[in-house]
């Protein structure tokens, strides 16, 4: 099933303690920092089962562009990405 945008822009402003996450504005410009970085991709695993590594967000720094990333990695098949989600 794919994730979907707003799932993870709630998770994102959770972490940085901001209202709402603009879907296509940086985690860095929305007031994040590396160790929130760290903490979204572990809020990530345990509440989407998504395993993102520090790289994969910092690559895909924005929620759109994420979650898109995630849904590609998870309807391609055989996939060696970064970014999976958890069977």
């Amino acid at each position: 099933m794919p994730v979907q945008e707003q799932e993870i822009s709630r998770i994102w402003a959770e972490v940085i303690g901001i209202p709402d996450a603009d879907i296509h504005t940086n985690f860095f410009d929305l007031g994040g920092h590396s160790l929130q970085l760290m903490a979204l991709a572990d809020r990530l695993s345990r509440q989407l089962g998504i395993e993102a590594d520090i790289v994969a967000l910092m690559e895909h720094p924005t929620v759109a562009d994420f979650t898109e990333h995630v849904n590609s990695v998870e309807t391609t098949a055989g996939d060696a990405g970064s970014t999976r989600p958890r069977p």
